[in-house]
């Protein structure tokens, strides 16, 4: 069967398509995207997993045509962001009525 493995970065994304067998986990398919060229510069197994927009464990079995994302470390926390921005309007009076 047939499962694809999808790596974004900010100016372009990474896939490809890999066969395997029934009963092949997330982390079997990751092992083989590990060794396809376009990969080589990725540490797949540092990067958060899932399934269609959908986190999963490594351990998770793969069904024909998943598309197994690879998720990359966010660089700023969305929580952190909201406040950081809070205060700087807040100190550039934009923030006040």
């Amino acid at each position: 069967m047939q499962v694809q493995v999808i790596y974004a970065e900010p100016e372009r994304s990474l896939d490809c398509w890999l066969e395997v067998k029934a009963g092949a986990t997330v982390a079997d398919c990751l092992a083989l995207a590990a060794a396809a060229p376009q990969f080589a510069a990725v540490d797949v197994n540092q990067c958060a997993v899932g399934i269609f927009g959908e986190r999963c464990e490594p351990t998770r079995v793969v069904a024909e045509n998943d598309r197994i994302e690879l998720y990359r470390p966010l660089h700023n926390d969305a929580k952190a962001a909201r406040r950081l921005r809070a205060r700087q309007q807040a100190q550039s009076g934009k923030g006040q009525r």
